[in-house]
């Protein structure tokens, strides 16, 4: 149920008892499917050990079998099944699409040299389900959640997710560039022992940030789960035993999650992030209830919504690990120039700015932040774009804000993952739609101009069948030589148009970025 401000009246209540008892909480036990209760880690974490992936032997229901069919028609060099990397160096990617010709070296500019890419189909399971819940009628497997980049081991992580509600599948995803493999880590659900009679988690829609807890031996990924039924489960759906968005971690080493449980129930968690300074996890959800979590005590230190006039918007959070001080733009009716709604860890306390999103330069509207680089760069800036593609700097000493223009020339300027090379020089990232080629876009912030490093479509479509229609993960290795992406998209016979299918096969790409092509 909803409040007259948009916060539900369960929330309300559950933010009263966790704030005032939150240091006060109560070890957590958890049950095996077997009855055996399993070691805690901690206040509230519970060790799982990942159940290994395995084929899923499954009838496609009718939605599903219309796409099996067109995938495998589409499917030009036996990517779909196989998991095999493809390894492509072609001046085709700098091929400009017809309709942004009349842009170069007006709005962007397009690379010398083309990149080497190494491309891969994530091999889920089970490809094609036999139970179709997704609501909005889109393809089955996508990727939400950022990426990240383990130094230690040289490898890449990122998650993808069936948008189950009964019998739910949720990979974390593996990409070894030095054997060049792409690989599923055991899938949640069924490492938790949920059975398909259980609702369970459908969705990762944040952030993966590597942390080590006082309580852990080594860094593990951190997440938050989301579940796949909106605008939320019913009561026969929270019978099964469900109690809404965890908060996990998983370690790449033992491949074993650890289940810290539900720090406000029957809520779950669209956006997420971990400051690795002060080890604190942030998430905001569905119903903009704001998270505040000590990972080391493991206790809640914010749970539920905003004060008066303030609403975390679901899709933004950003961090300056500097200060400790974290960001979102404001969701309230009552602000439409989308002013920046600072959160103090230390005061646990909220406070509206007075720096506003930028006007859209082509609308003029106020749009919420939609993605951010993960932290400050050598300027001192962190830098954002809104929901209708505006970039924007950030200054967290003055907590102001400078308009730096569209992202792209295109109708289509709709970007949620922004990557900040290790010289600070340069940020990656897409806009959405293959209408606009699919590209890979290189911001230059000493010069404030854009180039397209390669346009992934029609490329990918005409040589394997693939349409890569956007990403929400990027991530660059240490050198900045790798850019590591996850597609979205599918094997689909294009006609122009993608409609509902912009999902489904969702794909791991592997940028390498010509040396004369970043120099910083």
């Amino acid at each position: 149920m909803l409040t007259n401000d948009g916060c539900r009246i369960t929330a309300l209540f559950t933010i009263i008892v966790l704030f005032v008892s939150g240091c006060n909480q109560s070890p957590r036990t958890t049950q095996t499917p077997h009855g055996k209760s399993q070691a805690n880690v901690g206040l509230r974490g519970v060790r799982h050990k990942g159940v290994e992936t395995v084929k899923e032997d499954t009838v496609p229901c009718d939605q599903e079998l219309k796409r099996k069919e067109m995938a495998e028609r589409m499917d030009k060099l036996d990517m779909l099944y196989t998991a095999r990397v493809a390894v492509d160096k072609d001046s085709k990617m700098l091929d400009v699409p017809t309709a942004f010709v009349k842009y170069v070296n007006k709005e962007f500019t397009v690379a010398e040299t083309p990149p080497e890419v190494e491309f891969s189909i994530i091999p889920v399971e089970p490809k094609f389900v036999s139970v179709f819940n997704n609501q909005y009628e889109s393809g089955w497997w996508g990727n939400y959640c950022q990426s990240n980049f383990d130094e230690s081991s040289g490898k890449f992580y990122s998650g993808v997710a069936d948008h189950g509600t009964y019998d739910p599948h949720l990979y974390l995803v593996e990409y070894d560039p030095a054997l060049k493999q792409v690989r599923c880590l055991p899938e949640l659900n069924r490492s938790l022992g949920r059975s398909r009679e259980h609702f369970g988690d459908g969705i990762i829609h944040g952030w993966l940030d590597f942390y080590q807890s006082a309580h852990l031996a080594r860094p593990h990924l951190w997440f938050c789960s989301y579940w796949g039924k909106f605008p939320e489960p019913e009561e026969a759906d929270y019978a099964t035993g469900y109690d809404g968005g965890h908060i996990f971690s998983y370690d790449p080493v033992t491949e074993e999650y650890i289940d810290y449980g539900a720090p406000l129930p029957r809520t779950s968690w669209p956006y997420h992030r971990v400051d690795g300074t002060r080890g604190m996890l942030y998430a905001v959800s569905l119903f903009n209830e704001f998270l505040s979590w000590d990972i080391n005590s493991q206790k809640v230190r914010w749970a539920g919504c905003l004060p008066d006039s303030m609403k975390w918007y679901t899709r933004a959070i950003l961090l300056d690990e500097e200060t400790g001080m974290v960001y979102t733009t404001n969701d309230d009716e009552s602000d439409p120039e989308r002013h920046m709604i600072r959160y103090d860890p230390v005061k646990n306390r909220f406070s509206t700015l007075d720096c506003h999103m930028p006007k859209n330069t082509r609308t003029g509207s106020y749009d919420h932040m939609r993605a951010q680089t993960r932290d400050r760069g050598p300027d001192g800036l962190i830098w954002g774009v809104t929901s209708s593609g505006q970039l924007f700097a950030f200054d967290p000493d003055k907590e102001a804000i400078t308009d730096k223009g569209l992202n792209w020339p295109g109708d289509s300027r709709y970007t949620c993952t922004m990557e900040r090379s290790p010289g600070g020089r340069y940020i990656y990232y897409q806009v959405m739609s293959e209408k606009n080629g699919s590209p890979v876009i290189q911001y230059d912030t000493e010069t404030g101009t854009k180039k397209v490093l390669a346009f992934m479509f029609p490329f990918y479509y005409e040589k394997y069948g693939y349409v890569p229609t956007g990403s929400y993960s990027f991530k660059l290795d240490s050198s900045g030589e790798k850019l590591f992406m996850v597609w979205n998209g599918a094997f689909y016979d294009y006609d122009g148009d993608m409609g509902t299918e912009r999902f489904g096969h969702c794909s791991v790409m592997l940028m390498h970025i010509p040396a004369s092509e970043r120099v910083e």
